[in-house]
């Protein structure tokens, strides 16, 4: 009976010409973009400078334009700047630091740096701030300063690699959070006219039973998300490196979008519906893969949103080579916050239709 169940789903999801032509539409242009995005990552020296308010005045010209550096107010500021991607590095240079380079003494200078910042970009702001520096012509001096740079990485390390990260691979997690959206749509609208045309309470009055009737709804719509998810992984050559953990986490992202497909077919009643809070949702969880796109965006609040943990662990599984112990508690967060929502989701369906 269960395989009857999980059939009748399926034909009468591809039965739908709306969310037929969605999913497989959608999956091939989200393919398509992901390999028009740029497959190469372009290493930029923005960097940023903080004098003391003397110095600033009597060199700040100078070493911005000798180091193409912007001029920051405040130290707490520049670090902001870095650690929110807008500069590759920064440097602050304190007063008994610009004393100590006038009388031409042994000087270590604290660069900040951005986080996933490859080994060659930071040679060259080391070479640019010591070249920047060397060339400040104090009184009474006629060689050079002794300078070395003390690095500090501002955000996350990520496993020590300096390596530039192309958009496309950004952008992949973000493309597959999409991929599930759709699934999720697409499951909600399917349970919502089952329940709404009477089909539900048919199928109760025969031995199949709640626990089946959810159950197979269940296998269905982590079905559909999973297997779509998974042919974009292959599309893009991310499933040889570490491919249990790579389906690991698809399974259980796919669990989560389907728990939330059940929440919200507990509430709507057409499709127009299912479509509106489907998007209100959606735009709540592509938040955290922005953040990945864009880090500027990544504020605290954002690991608040189950979805941040897929799109996490994703990111760090396929840029950064992660194992099983940096995403263990993400995981483990993304997993309860599915069983939560398919929980809720089917403690109100039964409900509905009780």
């Amino acid at each position: 009976m269960m395989r009857a169940l999980i059939r009748k789903d399926l034909l009468l999801f591809f039965r739908n010409q709306f969310f037929a032509v969605i999913t497989l539409l959608g999956l091939a242009a989200f393919i398509g973009v992901y390999f028009l995005l740029p497959g190469a990552a372009q290493d930029t020296v923005s960097t940023a400078l903080v004098l003391p308010g003397e110095a600033r005045a009597r060199l700040g010209a100078f070493l911005s334009e000798v180091m193409e550096s912007d001029l920051l107010a405040t130290e707490s500021e520049l670090i902001d700047a870095v650690t929110r991607g807008d500069y590759v590095a920064g440097v602050v240079l304190a007063d008994d630091l610009i004393a100590a380079m006038e009388r031409r003494e042994k000087v270590i200078v604290p660069v900040y740096l951005a986080s996933g910042v490859s080994s060659d970009l930071r040679t060259a702001v080391e070479d640019i701030y010591t070249v920047g520096l060397n060339n400040i012509r104090f009184s009474g001096a006629d060689r050079q300063v002794d300078i070395q740079e003390n690095l500090t990485v501002l955000g996350a390390d990520l496993l020590g690699i300096r390596r530039p990260i192309a958009l496309r691979d950004r952008m992949l997690p973000l493309l597959l959070l999409l991929v599930f959206s759709v699934e999720l749509m697409g499951i909600a609208n399917l349970i919502s006219e089952e329940v709404e045309t009477g089909t539900v309470r048919a199928l109760l009055v025969t031995p199949l039973g709640p626990t089946r009737f959810f159950a197979g709804k269940l296998v269905v719509g982590l079905g559909l998300a999973f297997v779509q998810v998974l042919i974009m992984v292959a599309a893009a050559g991310k499933l040889g490196s570490a491919p249990f953990i790579v389906l690991t986490v698809l399974l259980i992202g796919g669990f989560m979008v389907t728990g939330l497909a059940f929440l919200v077919a507990s509430f709507t009643r057409s499709l127009m519906s299912v479509l509106a809070w489907s998007t209100l949702f959606l735009l709540l969880l592509i938040l955290p893969g922005l953040s990945v796109v864009f880090p500027v965006m990544a504020a605290p609040w954002i690991r608040l949103i189950p979805s941040f943990y897929l799109v996490d662990s994703l990111h760090r599984i396929f840029n950064y080579g992660a194992s099983w112990g940096d995403i263990s508690t993400g995981l483990l967060f993304l997993f309860l916050s599915g069983l939560l929502l398919l929980t809720a989701g089917a403690g109100l369906l039964y409900r509905r239709f009780k």
